[in-house]
C-alpha cells in the first residue's frame, strides 16, 4: 500500500521533472517558438494548482481510491497524447489535462496514507519514505530527461510513464482500502469553480512575474480577488467546499506556512543552481543532473531519519531546526563564485540543505493532517499541495526576478557575464534564505510540539 501511494506521488513530480531537460528537444521539434516554450510547464503548473483543493475535497466526498484510480488513469492518458502530439498547441492541450489527472491524484494518494496510518509514529514513517521517495524522484527526473532525451527522444518522457501509472490506477483496488466521508453533502460547484479560477489566476500571475514584471501584478490581483470571493462564498453556503474554520486551525495554518517556504526553497534551490551549474560553470544538462545526485541522497537520507528526529525532538523542534539549516544552506550558496563552485560551496550546501529539506517535510506535513476532522482530510491534503504549488510557483517568480533584476545591473556595471550571472543568483539565495527564516519563525509559533 504504501509502495503504491509513494509511487502515484513519484510519477506525478518525475514527469514534472523529466519534461524540463526535454525542452529544447521539443523547441526544435515542434518548432515551437521560444517565447511559447515555458507554456510546456506552465500548462501542467497552472492546471495543476488551479484544481488540487478541488481534486482534495472530490476525495472526501466521492472517495479518495475512486478519485486516486480516476486521477492516474487521466494522467497517464494525458501522458501518452502529450508524447504523441505532433504540433505544440495539442502538445499543451495534453500537459493541462496531466495536471488535472495529477490534481485528482496528489491530495488522495496523501489522504490515504493520512487514513491507513493513525499512529503518528507509524504516519511520521510512512512520510519519511515519501519524502525520501519525491526528493530522490525530483532529481532522478533531471537525469532520466537527459538520457531518454538524448537516446530515444523526447517524446518518451512522456510515454515512459504510461504504463506505472496505468499500473497503479489497475493495482489500486487490490491494495487500498476505500476511503471517504459518508455523510458529506453533495459537492460546491459555485465554490470549486471560485477556488479553480482563483488559484489558477494566482499561478499564472506567479509565472508570469519573471518575464512580464509589473504586468503581471493585475493578473495577481485578480486571483486574490476572486479567491476572497469565494471565501465570501464559504461563509453563506449550507454546505461549504471549504469549511472557514479549517484556516484557523494553528497546526494547519503553521505548517502550510513552513511548507510554502520549506518546497519553494527546495525548487529554487533547484532552478538556481542548475542555471548556475549550465550558464556558469558550463555543464551540459545531463552532467547538471548527475551533479544533483548528492542532493538527492542526502535529501533520501533526511526522509528515512526523520520519523526517529520527530520521536526525540518532536515536530516543532524538528521542523524549526530544519528549517534554519536550510536556510544556512542558502547562506552558503550566496557566496557561490564565477568559477570552481562545485566543490567548494554546492556540495556541501547540498549535503546540508537536502537532508534539512526532508527533514522539515515529515514534520510539516504530519501536522498539516493532526486533528483535522476524518471527513477533511482530503481537504486538508489538497490545502497541503496547494500551498505546495501555488507557494512554490510564488517563491521562484520571486528569487528568478531578483536574480534577473541583480544580473542586469550588474552588466550594466561591466561585469563580464559570468560574474553579472553569480552576482544575480547570489543575491536570489539570500532572498530565499530569509523566505526559509520565516517558515522557520512560524513554524516555531504554530506547530505543536507534540503530534
Amino acid at each position: 500500500m504504501l509502495a503504491l501511494l509513494c509511487a502515484a506521488d513519484l510519477l506525478v513530480m518525475l514527469d514534472g521533472m523529466v519534461v524540463t531537460v526535454a525542452l529544447p528537444a521539443i523547441e526544435q521539434d515542434l518548432g515551437t517558438a521560444h517565447a511559447d516554450l515555458q507554456w510546456v510547464v506552465t500548462a501542467y503548473t497552472l492546471s495543476l494548482g488551479a484544481f488540487v483543493l478541488v481534486g482534495g475535497r472530490a476525495g472526501d466526498l466521492y472517495g479518495r481510491r475512486r478519485t486516486l484510480v480516476a486521477g492516474l488513469v487521466v494522467f497517464a492518458l494525458a501522458s501518452l497524447a502529450a508524447g504523441l502530439a505532433p504540433a505544440t498547441e495539442p502538445l499543451l492541450a495534453a500537459r493541462a489535462v496531466q495536471g488535472l489527472g495529477a490534481a485528482l491524484a496528489v491530495p488522495a494518494a496523501l489522504a490515504l496514507l493520512s487514513a491507513a496510518y493513525r499512529h503518528q509514529s507509524e504516519r511520521d514513517r510512512a512520510l519519511g519514505y515519501l519524502s525520501a521517495t519525491l526528493d530522490v524522484g525530483m532529481v532522478a527526473g533531471l537525469v532520466l530527461g537527459g538520457l531518454l532525451t538524448a537516446w530515444l527522444g523526447w517524446p518518451w518522457c512522456f510515454f515512459v510513464v504510461v504504463p506505472f501509472g496505468l499500473a497503479a490506477a489497475a493495482l489500486a483496488p487490490a491494495v487500498l482500502d476505500e476511503s471517504r466521508d459518508d455523510a458529506a453533502p453533495r459537492l460546491d460547484v459555485a465554490g470549486a469553480i471560485l477556488c479553480a479560477a482563483g488559484c489558477g489566476l494566482l499561478v499564472f500571475g506567479f509565472v508570469r512575474v519573471e518575464r512580464a514584471g509589473a504586468a503581471a501584478l493585475p493578473i495577481i490581483a485578480a486571483g486574490l480577488l476572486v479567491l476572497l470571493g469565494f471565501l465570501v462564498v464559504e461563509q453563506r453556503v449550507r454546505a461549504p467546499m471549504l469549511r472557514p474554520a479549517i484556516l484557523r486551525h494553528r497546526p494547519l495554518a503553521g505548517a502550510n506556512l513552513g511548507i510554502i517556504a520549506n518546497g519553494g526553497g527546495f525548487g529554487a534551490m533547484m532552478f538556481l543552481t542548475s542555471l548556475y551549474m549550465q550558464q556558469v560553470l558550463g555543464f551540459g544538462a545531463l552532467e547538471a543532473g548527475v551533479a544533483f545526485l548528492p542532493l538527492a541522497l542526502s535529501a533520501a537520507a533526511g526522509g528515512l531519519a526523520a520519523p526517529r528526529i520527530v520521536a526525540r525532538a518532536g515536530p516543532r523542534r524538528t521542523a524549526v531546526v530544519s528549517l534554519a539549516v536550510t536556510a544556512g544552506a542558502f547562506l552558503l550558496l550566496s557566496r557561490l563564485p564565477a568559477q570552481d563552485g562545485y566543490l567548494r560551496v554546492l556540495l556541501p550546501a547540498f549535503l546540508f540543505g537536502g537532508f534539512a529539506f526532508a527533514t522539515a517535510f515529515v514534520p510539516l506535513m504530519a501536522q498539516s493532517l493532526t486533528g483535522v476532522r476524518d471527513g477533511e482530510k482530503g481537504l486538508a491534503s489538497g490545502l497541503v499541495q496547494t500551498s505546495a504549488h501555488l507557494g512554490g510557483a510564488l517563491v521562484l517568480a520571486l528569487v528568478a526576478t531578483v536574480a534577473a533584476a541583480r544580473t542586469d545591473a550588474a552588466r550594466d556595471g561591466g561585469a563580464a557575464a559570468a560574474a553579472a550571472l553569480t552576482s544575480g543568483f547570489a543575491a536570489a539565495f539570500l532572498v530565499a534564505a530569509g523566505l526559509l527564516a520565516l517558515g522557520a519563525l512560524s513554524a516555531a509559533r504554530t506547530l505543536l510540539t507534540d503530534s
